[in-house]
């Protein structure tokens, strides 16, 4: 098959917002918007800005790494007020005190606040949702879309999805999500590479989990499921701090899974996700062995020597490979990852697993892989991949009525 696309080709949904079947979602209301820097119009303007100057915007919701796209991995955000349009700014990834324990001790509760809470949309008619994703489960900006919906239902409040493309196209990848093993990196039912966009996303979370959204999605034009991220003509902006190019995005879905282990991901260096390594790995060994594996399609591996600044294994000198791609629509990521994390786990006894950091607690590669098979099974990356195979082709098969593209 050949693929052509045209400059420009696609349109937004933040660039249909004047559109007059569109217009009437907003005018005369007043919109909370859950938006940050993660993603352009057509125009190389921010949504968050596009939605203040034309309509009346009350509220700003700022999901994990804040409106402006600021906060590293993890660190809370707060409310406040936003430096550029002075909208006042709500957190829906911040820690809250529970008054009280569940267990009966009396004890404070603290746990995060994922959705709207207190008097955060006394101020709001409309809550609209503009977020670039990355096609992938653990990317929380789709969790948090989830828990709006989910709070719009409640409140009978309307929730509008301005869409974006899914950077890595329609395809679907890897197995789907235990509920036992739901999380915020890992919320719903759904396999590691999704194969859909959030407006279909949205329309997938209100049928599948009834949460009675009064939901509208504003529709892109000129994708389809045929396109990755660069076929669009569309600015690439990092989709988040540790995601800083396409090249990232496209091998995420499987290098993520070594977060769960005492493998560095790269996180700290200036190629996060598209580098791993160790103290104990010896990178040639480990080049030579993954460039020798023909399961491996539109990749090819070169020796890596780094020293994270910040976060898993600080200032230490570092051992691994860096992945180069050479065929985005032959690369396979969950397979990459996979097969990489089981050729890691054979040749260095030193592997492991990140234990819970907390008695009782779930394993980091539990949450992240959706179940305990990988971590538990003893399954080769071949019996994995298939079985994981035949689940992402059922989810396909189950979700085309949710699409909206061809």
């Amino acid at each position: 098959m050949s693929y052509c696309f045209s400059d420009r080709s696609v349109r937004l949904g933040i660039d249909r917002v004047s559109e007059p079947e569109y217009v009437k979602l907003f005018s005369g209301k007043r919109l909370g918007v859950i938006s940050a820097a993660s993603g352009l119009s057509s125009d190389y303007r921010f949504p968050i800005d596009i939605l203040h100057e034309k309509f009346n915007v009350t509220g700003l919701f700022a999901p994990e790494h804040g409106p402006r796209s600021v906060q590293g991995p993890g660190a809370k955000v707060h409310g406040g007020t936003d430096l550029i349009s002075g909208l006042p700014v709500y957190s829906l990834y911040e820690d809250i005190i529970r008054p009280s324990r569940k267990d009966g001790t009396g004890k404070p509760d603290r746990e995060t606040a994922y959705a709207p809470g207190g008097d955060a949309l006394d101020n709001v008619d409309v809550l609209v949702f503009d977020m670039q994703d990355v096609g992938s489960r653990y990317f929380t900006y789709v969790s948090s879309m989830f828990y709006c919906m989910r709070t719009c239902g409640e409140r009978g409040m309307p929730f509008v999805v301005l869409d974006r493309p899914n950077p890595l196209g329609g395809d679907v990848e890897g197995n789907v999500l235990d509920p036992a093993y739901s999380s915020f990196i890992g919320l719903t039912e759904v396999p590691i590479r999704h194969g859909l966009t959030t407006g279909e996303l949205a329309r997938f979370y209100n049928d599948r989990y009834g949460l009675g959204c009064d939901l509208t999605i504003v529709p892109m034009t000129g994708w389809n499921r045929d396109m990755y991220w660069d076929d669009t003509g569309l600015p690439f902006v990092r989709p988040s701090p540790n995601l800083p190019t396409f090249e990232s995005v496209l091998v995420y879905n499987g290098t993520c899974l070594f977060e769960g282990t005492n493998v560095s991901t790269g996180r700290g260096t200036t190629v996060p996700f598209t580098t791993i390594g160790a103290e104990y790995i010896r990178p040639l060994e480990l080049c030579d062995t993954l460039n020798a594996d023909p399961t491996l399609e539109g990749v090819r591996f070169s020796p890596a020597f780094f020293e994270p600044l910040f976060s898993k294994l600080c200032g230490k000198a570092l051992y691994g490979v860096t992945i180069h791609v050479t065929d985005k629509r032959a690369l396979r990521a969950v397979r990459l990852g996979v097969t990489m994390l089981r050729t890691i786990e054979k040749l260095y006894p030193e592997f492991e697993y990140t234990a819970p950091s907390v008695e009782g607690g779930r394993w980091h590669i539990d949450l992240a892989s959706g179940g305990t098979e990988l971590r538990t099974s003893g399954k080769s990356a071949a019996e994995l991949i298939g079985d994981w195979d035949r689940q992402s082709a059922a989810f396909s098969a189950q979700t085309e009525q949710y699409r909206l593209y061809e």
